[in-house]
């Protein structure tokens, strides 16, 4: 474990230290100590920062967590996804694939460096709407105040949350919270109308009168049969183009709906309606975010998009497919929509390829050079881990199994080629040598009574899967590909 400014880690943790810390908030005395900042990589090569709180600052942190999650998770929206009990990435994708049928255009909202603007002022009087104990009010004042070390160099704290701080993801859903509240109670029922469907669309309307015309001079007895056929062939034409208008009338201006979700930062904004609406709507939004929250929404990438165009949300693209060009045979024979302006979800173009970067060169899978000092077991535990991982977080898309196969082919490859090099044998032999159950695997033989330990290569297959209800905090975890180092023992490696 890192240690933090005050150099303690959780060793010779007990009661004694619990309750030095409660005599010390008792009597107002506790101050927060600086954290320390350190860099950690990410995905695309960069760094991103992470504070190190001190062990006595964490007990308190989730002290006060505990209070805030019981004050606000009542209060807080539907709409809000993020690290909140049975919340995650997956329910806030799922409500708009359940919710958002038939919108048209979408802000995707982008708030410029959301977590180090946090007003502290703007923050600290919200929570005052909802609690009226000033020593809880001037303990999280005191976190926010705290400052960090970066390189041992101490530098002061003017506007944020601690990065990596128990209490930041909290305390953001409660900032923006504000945000929430704006758009249900102000912007919807502002611009929502009452009408409960829209009218009719007229060109289909005018093709069913034409049909159920033609249907009564065929019910009619004094026609010969050429004219009736050919009236039944009419009748077939009419019907295939009946299923090329949609029921509704799309451009029904009596008809608006405003959709919302958000996950920390992120969040999207639907509309039924007309372009223009909805860059009325996003300029409130603006205005709400700068007068109220001091915040400043990026223009360059807040995007109004039709929607039928993909919308990049939570590493999904999400679009809309036009039900007029969609038509499916059913299982009875008849043509249908198959679609019917319901939200599709996918696998970004080029992810996979991005992915798998690290695994292939010149177009063939390679080794991994970093991994061959493990374990055998270790090299396909990280290997299983990854795959299961991805396939895990996009386990929603309609084209997952496809793009997850694709990367399986390569991946598994890489994984074949990495224990070969390891153990000076070819990828045949390692095929053959190394199987469990039709896959990649290793069984590391134990003295009874304790039982054999099994490691095997992912291969339960990559079917689509939305069923999301009991979703945890773990899924909010993009699939972390990074670089893996250290040992950890699992099995001596097998010649």
């Amino acid at each position: 474990m890192k240690k933090s400014t005050d150099k303690e880690t959780i060793d010779g943790f007990g009661m004694k230290k619990v309750n030095d810390v409660i005599e010390l908030m008792r009597h107002e005395r506790y101050h927060f100590k600086p954290v320390r900042r350190v860099y950690i990589p990410k995905n695309d090569g960069t760094k991103r920062p992470l504070g190190i709180p001190s062990f006595d600052d964490i007990i308190v942190q989730e002290v006060s967590q505990s209070i805030l999650e019981a004050i606000y998770e009542p209060r807080f929206s539907k709409n809000s996804h993020s690290f909140r009990p049975n919340k995650s990435c997956h329910t806030a994708l799922k409500q708009v694939k359940r919710e958002w049928t038939g919108v048209k255009w979408v802000i995707e909202g982008d708030i410029k460096g959301f977590y180090h603007n946090i007003d502290h002022g703007t923050l600290i009087n919200i929570l005052n709407e909802q609690i009226h104990d000033g020593r809880f009010l001037e303990l999280i004042r005191r976190m926010l105040k705290a400052g960090y070390m970066d390189e041992w160099d101490y530098r002061q704290t003017y506007s944020g949350t601690p990065q990596g701080g128990i209490l930041s993801p909290i305390m953001a859903n409660i900032y923006l919270n504000k945000l929430d509240e704006f758009v249900e109670q102000v912007l919807i029922p502002k611009y929502e109308t009452n009408k409960k469907k829209r009218k009719m669309n007229p060109e289909y309307n005018k093709v069913n009168r034409q049909m159920i015309e033609l249907k009564r001079k065929i019910n009619t007895l004094e026609i010969d049969d050429i004219n009736r056929n050919s009236m039944i062939d009419q009748y077939k034409v009419l019907d295939m183009e009946k299923r090329n208008h949609k029921v509704l009338d799309e451009m029904d201006s009596e008809f608006v709906r405003v959709k919302y979700v958000r996950y920390a930062d992120d969040f999207i904004i639907g509309v039924i309606g007309s372009k223009e609406l909805t860059e009325q709507i996003k300029q409130e939004v603006a205005e709400f975010l700068a007068t109220k929250l001091k915040l400043t929404l990026n223009e360059e990438k807040t995007l109004v998009t039709n929607f039928k165009k993909p919308v990049m949300f939570l590493g999904y693209e999400i679009y809309i497919q036009d039900a007029n060009t969609y038509l499916a045979k059913r299982g009875n024979g008849r043509i249908s929509r198959a679609v019917n302006g319901i939200p599709r979800l996918m696998v970004p173009k080029g992810l996979i390829s991005k992915k798998l970067e690290k695994y292939i060169r010149n177009g063939k899978a390679v080794h991994r050079r970093d991994l061959t000092n493990l374990d055998i077991a270790e090299i396909i535990s990280i290997y299983a881990t990854e795959v299961r991982g991805l396939y895990n977080y996009y386990r929603m898309a309609d084209n997952v199994a496809n793009q997850m196969n694709r990367f399986k082919h390569y991946h598994r490859t890489s994984l074949a080629k990495t224990i070969a090099v390891k153990m000076r044998i070819s990828v045949a032999q390692v095929r053959k040598k190394y199987e469990v159950d039709g896959t990649i695997g290793i069984i590391i033989k134990r003295e009874p009574p304790k039982k054999d330990l099994i490691y095997k290569y992912f291969n339960d297959g990559f079917p689509k899967n939305d069923l999301v209800e009991n979703a945890n905090q773990k899924d909010d975890l993009f699939p972390n590909l990074n670089r893996y180092s250290g040992r950890n023992g699992i099995a001596k490696p097998t010649t």
